[in-house]
Order: structure tokens, then C-alpha cells, then sequence
């Protein structure tokens, strides 16, 4: 029997066990990702399949097609599973999780690392080099970097590149010469990292764009303007009362100051007193201060939150 049959037969339990265990984490799981495999470092990866187990997820790579297999296997008993099909490309991979996919989203996109332009790159952004002395003495160096577009003189000895340039833009490609100088150069330019391409949450397909949305930023702007604006109507809740009351002083206050201006035994000394005693900027401005008080102490409470937390918080 041949070494070629041999390997194949082997390798027949160990896809049976793979797409078993796909299957399994395809039906257990309410949020289900398709993650892109940039090329980086194992111990990148490593670090980032390590924190994702932590928090109850799982990262599993397998071959695309069966990939497909075990999506097709469980379409009739996991909502909507099929239209991650046309995802699965390349270097794929599954990621099975809990909680929400914008918070799992943000952290892969946070947990990026610096990487070298490859020779026929396409430069995913410009690329600037920095106005830097090279520490390089004159010689041939200078007309490879003048070759790659960047300007050059002498500085007590050594090449310097006299300013900022950018040797090459967003969707050009990276030239063998440029990969070496930039590599001499000590300049990563770009990222890599894992990318979340789409996620399955509860049977509702977010695509990347969506995912990537600052969702708790716009929750908490509409927040903010929600209590302003109840404070200026003068609707009463838990969080508007003291911002309430606070804008309907300031307007006492001011009626209180226009009427003594009309005539001053309109109002009571007590009230004359208390009017005169508040300047009318510090009135204005007695509604604004409450409620950017009271939002103040919502952030103060947020950070803190997310500080105990940690990365605990991305997954629920």
C-alpha cells in the first residue's frame, strides 16, 4: 500500500472529528463569525485564540469546504446559517461566541499588530517616512532611497531625509525597492490581525460595516440629548429631575429680575434678595451645568465599569 493511500485514510477521522465539532459549536453558540486570517506572528494568534477562550469563544480554522459541509449539515436547525456560505473564502475561519459581535469586532480590531510592506503589496493606506537621520553614511544609499521617492541630504555625516513624504498611496502597489528601503528604514506601515467579516447573531446577518459602527457612542449622544431636551420641557423622570427643577429656577429667577426692573415692590425682599444675589449668566447657565454635571457622572461611571471589567466585558 502506498504512503499516499495511507495518509488519506488517516485522514479521513480526523475531518469526521473536525466537522463533528463544527457542527456541534454551529448549534451552540448565538453569535457565529466568519474571521479573516491575516498573516501574523503564531504568537499573535496565539494570544488572541487564548483571551477570545477565556471569555467562552472559540476560533476554528478548517479547510472552506468543509466549512460549507457543516454549514449546510445544520441549516435546517440554525436560522438563517446558509447565508454565511458565500463568505467562506480563503483564509477563513469559524468564530463561535456568545454576547455581542460589535463588541467581539472592536476587539479584534484593537488587537492589530504593526507588520512590513511586502514586495506587490496593495497598500491598504499612504505611507508616510518620517523626517528621520539614517545614521547611514554617504554612499549608494542615497540613490536607493531617491529611488523610492524620498529626498535626501547630509547631516553631520550621515543621510538624512530632510521631511515627511509619502512614498506610496492608499490602493498602489509596493514595490520590491520600497519593501527593502522601508525595511532598513525600521518602518512597519501596516496592520494585520484577525478581522471579523460577518457575524450571525441570533439569525440576523451584520456584515462588516455594520459591525464596525460605533453603536455605544451614537446610544450615548442620543442619551444626552434625550435629558436636555426633557430638561428644557420640563419632563420629570429620576434622571431629569434635578436638571428640571434647575432650568425652571433659572426662569423664576429671571422673571423675578424683569419684574423688579418694572417695578421693585413687585417682588417680596426675600425674593429681591435671592434674584440680585445670582448673576444672570450664572441663571442661563444653571440648566447646562446640571445636566453636563449629571453626564459627567454617567462617563465617570462607564470607565469605571469598563476598567473592572476588562476584556471580560466584550463577551458577555
Amino acid at each position: 500500500m502506498s504512503i499516499a493511500i495511507m495518509n488519506k485514510r488517516s485522514a479521513r477521522p480526523k475531518k469526521a472529528k473536525t466537522l463533528e465539532f463544527l457542527k456541534e459549536k454551529l448549534k451552540a453558540h448565538s453569535v457565529i463569525g466568519i474571521v479573516r486570517m491575516e498573516p501574523m506572528s503564531e504568537t499573535s494568534v496565539h494570544q488572541i485564540r487564548r483571551d477570545l477562550r477565556e471569555k467562552g469563544s472559540t476560533l476554528k480554522m478548517a479547510k472552506n469546504t468543509l466549512m460549507k459541509i457543516a454549514i449546510d449539515a445544520v441549516r435546517d436547525e440554525v436560522d438563517n446559517i446558509e447565508s454565511l456560505k458565500e463568505y467562506v473564502s480563503g483564509n477563513a475561519a469559524f468564530l463561535f461566541a456568545d454576547g455581542s459581535p460589535f463588541e467581539i469586532a472592536q476587539y479584534l480590531a484593537n488587537n492589530k499588530v504593526p507588520a512590513a510592506a511586502r514586495p506587490g503589496q496593495i497598500a491598504p493606506k499612504d505611507v508616510l517616512v518620517p523626517k528621520m537621520n539614517t545614521g547611514v553614511p554617504p554612499g549608494t544609499f542615497i540613490s536607493e532611497l531617491n529611488a523610492v521617492g524620498l529626498p535626501t541630504r547630509i547631516e553631520r555625516g550621515t543621510i538624512a531625509i530632510p521631511q515627511d513624504t509619502v512614498v506610496v498611496k492608499e490602493g498602489e502597489k509596493v514595490s520590491k525597492g520600497l519593501a527593502i528601503i522601508l525595511g532598513r528604514l525600521g518602518i512597519t506601515p501596516f496592520e494585520v490581525g484577525l478581522e471579523l467579516e460577518v457575524a450571525l447573531s441570533d439569525g440576523m446577518l451584520i456584515t462588516k460595516e455594520e459591525l464596525m459602527k460605533d453603536y455605544p457612542g451614537l446610544l450615548a449622544t442620543a442619551h444626552r440629548q434625550a435629558l436636555n431636551l426633557a430638561a428644557e420641557i420640563g419632563y420629570v423622570t429620576e434622571e431629569t429631575a434635578e436638571a428640571v427643577l434647575a432650568t425652571a429656577q433659572a426662569k423664576v429667577l429671571a422673571l423675578a429680575r424683569a419684574l423688579a426692573a418694572i417695578d421693585e415692590n413687585a417682588l417680596s425682599d426675600e425674593l429681591k434678595e435671592l434674584a440680585s444675589s445670582v448673576p444672570v449668566a450664572a441663571m442661563e447657565n444653571t440648566a447646562s451645568e446640571s445636566s453636563e454635571e449629571q453626564e459627567e457622572e454617567e462617563e465617570e461611571e462607564e470607565e469605571v465599569d469598563e476598567a473592572d471589567l476588562g476584556l471580560g466585558s466584550l463577551f458577555g
